[in-house]
């Protein structure tokens, strides 16, 4: 943490904190965070933290993991592509079974795309 703050406002805020209410002894640098730091911040943010082992999202996965966020992401992506003409536009959409092969809506894997990447 300490190589964090180096020379930016906070290690200035942190040091005049520490003086203000006299913490510290003779050997004490004024403006860096000791090892109670870390505990204490785990403590205040226990809440927030995940600690879990092989836990890759952030505590609120559950609040962006709905589906119409999960549309409205591809919805952007794929208006991207198209402007940028890496993809083209389809009229109607194109389904496919497990393999990639076009099939008809009766036989279909997939909800269906609008939208062909160029080659």
């Amino acid at each position: 943490m300490n190589n964090m703050i180096v020379g930016t406002m906070f290690k200035e805020e942190l040091r005049r904190f520490q003086e203000e209410r006299k913490l510290g002894d003779e050997i004490f640098q004024y403006g860096t965070v000791m090892k109670g730091w870390w505990s204490g911040f785990k403590s205040r943010y226990r809440h927030r933290l995940v600690k879990r082992r092989g836990e890759k999202f952030a505590c609120n996965r559950s609040d962006w993991t709905k589906l119409p966020n999960i549309v409205q992401m591809y919805d952007v992506i794929h208006d991207e592509l198209v402007d940028t003409s890496v993809a083209i536009k389809l009229d109607s959409p194109v389904f496919t079974d497990r393999d990639g092969n076009e099939v008809n809506k009766d036989e279909r894997f997939d909800k269906g795309t609008r939208h062909q990447v160029n080659a």
